[in-house]
């Protein structure tokens, strides 16, 4: 067992686990012009109460759904050892770590700051409790070397409010700028910094949760190498685990070197250790018998052949020997290299957030970074007195993280199905963001049009969401379909066939 070196007192896992692995192999088997038992009651509208966890398919009120909404995208939420992983944790640490940071810290949330770290190539990482408290406590840190903050319009609200909140206590100037519009930043920080402001820090989500679009960081960092001291803060939350040639995130995705985040010029001054005679805090616990596997699995993505031919993405012709899959600018975003061949240094000081909870289907957010950047995250008195995450959530997080990144089949059935799934819009008319990631964000007519067919597959037991006016890009709102590793392809057909009778 991961965590075991004795049996724990209370009662057996071994039943437990029978228990879980039985309910996950009853998996629903469904076929193309099958649809599942109909409904007798009416379309329940307002809520949905899951009877399961959250998967490719959801019970509700005893049916079965099958599920293209929120998050999760590597399907591993419901996965037999990420729940067995987090059983044996509680009946080994109990419910919760009972400690304020920097005191007694329980080995599983360890384990998750040093694996993030490895992933990262970084010296640490911090695991914070939420995306608001990882963004928090990084803007807390470093706000005062910055007198104006741009932020991408479609940031989404919450984020929003954590930045406000973080510069209640700075006199930097809060600006937002277009949606991925690199001119207008440029317009707008053009404006700014002719007499007063001078140190600007670009706020963007590296990729969006609600439309599937990726920030164009590179354009903004060809802009903010203009001003000295300039830098770009990227909440990457949806990218961690789906973008990049390693699933690493958006700045993988453009072929930038990820191990110099959040690493400031201060950090060649000063390495702060805690304990006797240089002993470093993070390296108290380092067990060795948690599993140390290659990071990366040594196969090459797409060596598979397409199950039933469907044609690819092609931006422009090709031909001849120098023609590459066009399924590589999904992953690598260049035809002629790889994520590795491209890495190239990051311009200016870039500091990153990842999510634990969209992709990997754990708990809680990541602060990649230098030593002692972690260090003076960790010194703030937010943090000295802040808890840890649940110990149990922490143990299915780090399962999620080998899961996702010591082996690359559950990522590349994911970059399938999204390949799959986009290509088959496109046939059908749709206008779909040729990347790779797992959001779909399709506008059909009016806000009524959109609850019409969100209604319509309902019926026909699909579940997709409708968002209401979300932003000025889709002023009626949109339907928001998300992909999992875990759909099969005949669930894909389904849903596509669905929405081609219905709009």
């Amino acid at each position: 067992m991961l965590y075991f070196d004795k049996q724990p007192s209370g009662g057996s896992p071994e039943r437990i686990f029978s228990s879980i692995n039985e309910k996950n192999a009853q998996k629903l088997q469904p076929q193309l012009g099958d649809p599942l038992l109909k409904r007798e009651k009416s379309l329940i509208e307002e809520l949905f109460a899951f009877d399961g966890p959250p998967d490719a398919t959801v019970s509700i009120g005893g049916e079965e759904y099958y599920y293209f909404s929120g998050e999760g995208y590597l399907g591993l939420q419901a996965h037999p050892e990420v729940l067995a992983s987090t059983c044996e944790a509680v009946l080994h640490y109990g419910t919760s770590s009972g400690s304020f940071r920097r005191r007694y810290t329980p080995v599983p949330i360890l384990e998750v700051q040093r694996q993030a770290a490895e992933i990262f190539e970084t010296p640490r990482a911090l695991y914070c409790g939420s995306e608001a408290d990882a963004l928090g406590s990084l803007l807390e840190s470093v706000i005062d070397s910055y007198d104006l903050v741009l932020v991408d319009e479609h940031c989404c609200d919450a984020s929003v409010a954590v930045i406000r909140r973080a510069l209640t206590r700075s006199a930097a100037r809060l600006v937002s700028f277009k949606h991925r519009d690199p001119d207008d930043l440029k317009r707008v920080l053009v404006r700014k910094t002719k007499k007063r402001y001078k140190r600007p820090l670009v706020i963007t989500d590296g990729l969006f949760n609600v439309t599937g679009e990726i920030a164009p960081i590179p354009e903004y960092y060809e802009i903010l190498s203009a001003y000295p001291g300039a830098a770009l803060l990227v909440d990457d939350a949806d990218g961690f685990g789906v973008l990049g040639g390693k699933g690493r995130g958006s700045l993988e995705y453009f072929g930038y070197d990820m191990s110099r985040v959040n690493h400031t010029p201060q950090d060649h001054q000063s390495d702060p250790t805690y304990g006797a005679d240089g002993f470093s805090y993070n390296d108290a616990f380092a067990p060795d018998e948690f599993p140390r596997e290659n990071l990366y699995g040594s196969e090459e993505p797409w060596n598979e052949t397409d199950e039933d031919g469907t044609e690819e993405f092609r931006h422009g012709e090709t031909g001849g020997e120098s023609a590459a899959d066009p399924i590589d600018d999904f992953i690598f975003l260049r035809r002629d290299a790889s994520a590795e061949e491209l890495k190239k240094p990051l311009p200016i000081t870039t500091y990153l957030i990842s999510s634990l909870g969209r992709a990997i289907g754990g708990f809680g957010a990541l602060i990649p970074g230098s030593t002692s950047f972690v260090d003076r995250i960790q010194d703030l008195p937010r943090f000295q007195f802040s808890l840890y995450p649940p110990t149990p959530l922490a143990a299915a997080t780090l399962k999620g993280l080998q899961l996702s990144f010591y082996r690359d089949d559950i990522r590349h059935k994911l970059w399938n199905n999204v390949y799959y799934f986009k290509s088959e819009l496109k046939k059908m008319g749709f206008a779909v963001q040729e990347n790779m990631a797992p959001i779909v964000s399709l506008g059909i007519g009016s806000d009524q049009n959109m609850r019409r067919i969100q209604h319509a597959m309902i019926k026909e037991q699909v579940l997709v969401s409708f968002l209401s006016k979300i932003n000025t890009r889709h002023p009626e709102g949109n339907l928001r379909a998300a992909l999992f590793a875990s759909h099969e392809r005949v669930m894909l057909n389904i849903f596509l066939d669905t929405l081609q009778r219905l709009i």
